[in-house]
């Protein structure tokens, strides 16, 4: 029991020794004067980023931000995923194990994207203090077991000291700069939970918005340390931007991206209640990239400027220039990057080398040291930085295909006769049209004549219907497409189109063609001649009967309405008396009519001759063409009332000809026989007899312009 109580006593008399001199040491540290010294917690300058690849690349990723790291660097970003991750970062800081840096669950959803993270920012020590002010002298060294000299006394004495790192005895030196870290700028110093929503506001993803809204808290290791008059909570608002220029002549995107990191926010101390607004500060990126819709062994140089407006901070430390370089193999599974950091401030540059290894799942390592510059710079330790990502729901990525437009005007034309057609063509694609063609076929798809070239194609060329060889092509129907790729290499074509070869044969051509309706017009003379002659014939017959009537004693009645008809001469009907006839008798197979191949007998589909009350005789007549031109059909129906003038055997007073065409088209054509006997003769020519003609398309009256 007595041994107990001396040890008892022993121990509180170390206890009551040894922490009044950790007291010191804390309060030794918090007395000295530190010149523009940020007070501890939230919104310390440019902490280590949130990624093992952005730090490789030397923190230059605003304007890439193509992984779950964007969160931090710039949440715009985030719509280039196209699929889900889970993301991890750690280091090699904490107490020489790594430690959770970043964690983060980025999900697409239906073209949005969310994200929900975790960051515990490793803040740097920076540039030391210029300036220190000691109140009271400082030692003895022997009080800390980690002072260069644990056998000697340190003494410092007090006063004001300028350019103390690098001017001060080497123990001094080290005695203030660690206590500094330790107590004043800690390394770990606040934690972040961050909730992101991302979007793209034009549909190719050229331009995209991003936004993290966060809640802070201070660092459970810094509350201990700093204790409850540096206890806190704030938070805070990023906005991201993210433009992509498309540079297809040469391959390359251009993006341009701005992070405004803490734009609105503010931080209060839960024990003292000061509230104060965070302070805002600014990248801006910009990077030039092999596109990967064209490559995906994709090569990136990146460049960034960040810049903040605390007050607190120098104003030769404002700025900061990032420089990154990246480079992707074997179908972007593999990459090696570099970059530097320099920090506008007399003092080390810091450069990093990374690598990435990449497929379901991924996993970027690097390695990052400072470059001293200076005998007054601080050398930075290395650090080794991982991270771990799953990627999942992969969205395989779509080509914008380019639109394509043609149309020929004619869709027939007669080659031989000098005629040409206009194709008009169009092609558009944002990623710009790299090639073209314009091809045409015969009936057998038998490749005839193409037009290629590269670059956007003209609005209209003109074909003589030749082939590749210039030799006139025969008459027939053709078929045409135009396709267009862009310098994506995407491709699109329009439908197939028909075009005709047609060539109208003169009257001259076809004596048979004329002999024919030559015969078809006799015949409706012959059965109109019978017809009046067996009219002519009842009506001697019932004169004659009437007359021996009349001789009798016995009144005979009048003949009745239908009998008076009978007697009615040929040319004297109340109304329309049609005779339709039949195409000649004795015909066989396939007779051209008027010379032109594609008028057959047996596209005729009637011919008779009418007469009305007022006398008007009319020969009309109907067929069906395969000809699908207005003016070709106009032509065929001249020759037609040309044939038919020269024909008649007995007088009429017009000529009708009715055509259809294309389907459902219905051309029609009344001449005066006047007109058409002048024509026929060639007093007058084809456009005289038209204008004083009666021309008619689907029942509308129209002028006929050649």
């Amino acid at each position: 029991m007595q041994k107990l109580k001396l040890f008892l006593s022993i121990l509180s008399c170390v206890l009551i020794l040894i922490l009044p001199l950790f007291s010191d040491e804390f309060s030794d540290t918090l007395s000295i004067t530190w010149e523009k010294t940020k007070e501890p917690f939230f919104n310390k300058y440019n902490p280590y980023g949130s990624g093992a690849r952005a730090l490789g690349m030397g923190e230059a990723f605003t304007a890439i931000a193509d992984d779950a790291s964007a969160i931090y660097y710039n949440p715009a970003g985030i719509p280039q995923l196209d699929h889900n991750e889970l993301y991890w970062t750690g280091s090699s800081y904490h107490r020489n194990s790594p430690y959770t840096n970043f964690a983060t669950l980025v999900l697409s959803l239906g073209g949005q994207y969310f994200g929900v993270s975790y960051f515990k920012p490793y803040h740097p020590s920076g540039r030391w203090p210029d300036k220190i002010k000691i109140p009271k002298i400082i030692g003895p060294s022997t009080l800390f077991s980690d002072s260069l000299y644990p056998d000697q006394d340190l003494i410092i004495p007090d006063g004001t000291y300028e350019n103390w790192y690098g001017d001060l005895e080497p123990s001094w030196q080290e005695f203030l700069s660690e206590k500094y870290r330790k107590y004043i700028n800690l390394p770990f110093q606040e934690n972040q939970i961050l909730v992101t929503y991302a979007t793209p506001l034009t549909a190719d993803k050229s331009f995209m918005f991003g936004l993290n809204v966060k809640y802070l808290f201070t660092d459970a290791d810094a509350k201990k340390v700093l204790g409850d008059n540096f206890d806190a909570w704030a938070w805070g608002l990023d906005l991201g931007f993210l433009y992509k220029l498309r540079i297809i002549e040469h391959l390359k995107d251009l993006n341009i991206g701005i992070m405004l990191r803490d734009v609105s926010g503010s931080m209060k101390r839960y024990k003292t209640g000061v509230e104060k607004p965070l302070f805002f500060t600014s990248s801006l990126g910009i990077s030039i990239r092999t596109t990967e819709l064209i490559e995906k062994e994709i090569t990136s140089f990146s460049f960034d400027w960040d810049s903040v407006n605390d007050p607190a901070v120098l104003q030769n430390e404002k700025n900061r220039l990032k420089f990154g370089f990246e480079q992707w193999f074997l179908d972007s599974h593999f990459a090696i990057r570099g970059g530097l950091v320099n920090f506008m401030y007399p003092g080390p540059w810091r450069f990093s080398l990374g690598v990435s290894a990449r497929y379901w799942l991924g996993i970027d390592y690097a390695y990052l040291r400072a470059i001293p510059f200076d005998q007054k710079a601080e050398n930075e330790g290395e650090s080794h930085w991982f991270s771990v990502y799953w990627i999942w729901g992969v969205q395989k990525k779509k080509l914008p295909t380019p639109d394509v437009f043609a149309a020929v005007e004619p869709i027939s034309f007669a080659p031989k006769n000098g005629e040409t057609v206009i194709f008009k063509l169009n092609a558009y694609s944002k990623a710009r049209i790299d090639r073209w063609a314009l091809n045409i076929l015969d009936k057998n798809n038998n490749l005839v004549k193409t037009y290629v070239d590269i670059g956007i194609p003209p609005s209209q060329i003109v074909w003589n219907g030749t082939d590749n060889k210039y030799q006139l092509l025969p008459d027939g129907e053709y078929t045409f497409i135009f396709e267009a790729t862009d310098k994506l290499g995407s491709s699109s074509s329009t439908p197939v189109q028909v075009i005709k070869i047609y060539t109208p044969v003169s009257e001259a051509k076809d004596k048979t063609a004329f002999e024919q309706l030559k015969r078809l017009l006799n015949q409706i003379k012959d059965r109109d001649l019978a017809e009046d002659n067996a009219a002519k014939t009842l009506a001697e017959k019932n004169i004659a009967t009437l007359k021996k009537s009349k001789e009798k004693p016995t009144p005979v009645p009048p003949p009745g309405p239908q009998e008076v008809s009978s007697y009615l001469a040929p040319g004297q009907a109340t109304g329309i008396s049609p005779r339709q006839i039949s195409p000649a008798a004795g015909s066989t197979g396939s007779i051209n009519i008027i010379g032109f191949p594609n008028i057959e007998s047996g596209l005729i589909r009637s011919a008779y001759i009418t007469t009305t009350s007022d006398g008007l005789r009319t020969f009309n007549m109907e067929y069906a063409t395969e000809n699908t031109m207005p003016k070709y059909v106009l032509q065929e129906m001249a020759l037609m009332v040309k044939s038919i003038a020269e024909n008649l055997g007995y007088s009429i007073n017009q000529i009708g000809i009715n055509s259809i065409y294309g389907g459902n088209n219905n051309l029609s054509l009344n001449v005066p026989v006047t007109q058409a006997q002048n024509f026929a003769k060639g007093i007058i020519s084809l456009e005289q007899m038209l204008r004083g003609a009666s021309v008619t398309l689907n029942g509308e009256s129209i002028y006929p312009n050649f």
